[in-house]
């Protein structure tokens, strides 16, 4: 929602930036995945079959490749915090305003 809007958040709103939470969090999981087989690679490879110096420089492209990969892997978990704390947020400014609503005097006609 824009600075300076008042208008109600729809629930279409919040749960499309769930959905994106949930994206995110399922990109996490899979990159843990997938940085978990390499290291498990990298170690087998370094420690039983390349045990030469290409074995040494593969390893070390392995730890480089995954710093750069750990930074991917924060950033969409921090992405997912976000679009997490965005919903909560959401969520209690909708409950907030049907609570200032419903406390609002009911005027009759005459």
């Amino acid at each position: 929602m824009p600075a300076g809007n008042s208008a109600p958040v729809t629930q279409n709103e919040i749960d499309v930036t769930v959905h994106a939470q949930q994206a995110f969090d399922e990109a996490v999981t899979a990159l843990n995945q997938i940085v978990s087989g390499v290291f498990d690679s990298q170690q087998q490879l370094t420690t039983n079959a390349m045990v030469t110096t290409a074995g040494e420089r593969f390893g070390m492209a392995v730890v480089q490749w995954t710093q750069d990969f750990e930074d991917l892997r924060s950033t969409l978990n921090w992405m997912s915090m976000q679009l997490g704390d965005t919903a909560a947020k959401l969520r209690a400014s909708n409950q907030q305003s049907e609570e200032m609503a419903a406390a609002l005097p009911t005027f009759t006609g005459p």
